[in-house]
């Protein structure tokens, strides 16, 4: 294996696995923050959260498309070893743009709802 083939394989990961990833930590973060939002009135906080995490899935999407630019002209028959890194440069794209925008519709009822109901 070498270093080009290593860097590939730890980027299409990264592409792949960040945007679940973010999505998690969103959740969670947000729900271990809301009693201190509700009790010092910092609602901010929970929207701090969510911005740090779609940033972060959207990085997932930049990385793939990336990494996607370099092998466009394979396709994802099988017949190359480069097709495996152009499926999964697209999958990162499509799961880290996925799950940023689950991240949003997460972060929609922290602006309309208070953490103190």
């Amino acid at each position: 294996m070498d270093t080009a083939t290593a860097k590939s394989a730890a980027v299409q990961f990264y592409a792949v696995a960040i945007g679940p990833i973010a999505a998690a930590v969103d959740m969670g973060l947000s729900y271990a923050t809301v009693y201190h939002a509700c009790s010092t009135g910092h609602h901010y906080v929970l929207h701090v959260i969510s911005v740090v995490c779609v940033l972060f899935a959207l990085s997932g999407a930049y990385v793939g498309w990336r990494e996607y630019q370099t092998v466009r002209e394979y396709s994802d028959d099988g017949g190359h070893p480069l097709d495996r890194t152009h499926f999964l440069a697209l999958m990162g794209v499509v799961a880290s743009i996925g799950f940023a925008l689950v991240i949003v519709a997460l972060a929609v009822p922290k602006f309309i709802l208070s953490p103190c109901d």
